[in-house]
Formats: C-alpha cells, sequence, structure tokens
C-alpha cells in the first residue's frame, strides 16, 4: 500500500504537540543549508492535525514556507498506530481530535508516537518549489 504525497498549504495545517527548540533551530539551519525537503509530514486528512513533525512544520514556518509535502491520512487506516509515549499504550485518536480542534489545545513534548507501515517514503523538493506552486516541475 503506497503512499499519497501532496503539496498542502501550511496555514491549513494543525500542530499537535510542543517541540524542543533547539531541535527545531538545528533541522532550520539543516534544511536551509541543503535547501531541500526531504520527509513529507503525515497529517489527519480531516483535521489537518500532524501525526508526526512538529519540529518540520515549525521549520517551515521559520523558513517562510507557503507549502508542505504531507501525506492526508485517518486514524482508522490500517498503516496508522498511535502510542503514549511515555508508557507505550495506545493512545486514543479521539483524544486526540478532542484536545486539538474541541478545546484548541496542544499537548507537551513527546506526548505521543505515530508508528507508519509501511514507513513513510522519502521525497524530494527544493525549498523554492514549497514557497510557491507555480515553481513546481513535475
Amino acid at each position: 500500500m503506497q503512499y499519497e504525497v501532496i503539496l498542502h498549504p501550511v496555514a491549513l495545517i494543525r500542530p499537535s504537540e510542543e517541540v524542543n527548540m533547539e531541535h527545531v533551530i538545528a533541522l532550520t539551519e539543516e534544511i536551509a543549508r541543503c535547501q531541500k525537503w526531504i520527509t513529507p509530514v503525515p497529517i489527519e486528512k480531516n483535521t489537518g492535525i500532524i501525526m508526526d513533525g512538529n519540529h518540520r512544520y515549525r521549520v517551515a514556518n521559520n523558513l517562510g514556507l507557503t507549502y508542505l509535502p504531507c501525506i492526508l491520512l485517518d486514524y482508522t487506516d490500517v498503516r496508522v498506530r498511535v502510542h503514549d509515549w511515555n508508557n507505550g499504550e495506545p493512545f486514543c485518536p479521539l483524544k486526540i481530535r478532542e484536545h486539538i480542534v474541541n478545546q484548541g489545545k496542544i499537548f507537551p513534548y513527546k506526548t505521543t508516537r505515530h508508528f507508519f507501515s509501511p514507513v513513510l517514503p522519502v521525497v524530494d523538493f527544493q525549498l523554492r518549489q514549497l514557497l510557491d506552486i507555480n515553481s513546481l516541475t513535475m
């Protein structure tokens, strides 16, 4: 079962967890130096909630990107599992939606851990392509 990667507006993506700002800074510097984006961000297709990739979402904002390579998924998808980061127990996806969409909050750093099977693909986008959708060459 393959994944479909799309360019999704950054403005429509919802963060789900706090981040480690030192990691965001280091990742921003690395991506800016390479001028490439190689890791798609999996998001919940109906809400735009980030499943995995909160640091990369912050990097996209730091770099002023308009679009991000994303994979739209649903928590009922057999390729997605989510667990509590601390105890490894299954984490209720409804709790994620309730907390983020209904309460307008995000979770503390390292609350949930998502697993994807098969693993997510590598992509290859130049940063300039993510600034302006019209610059895409496919």
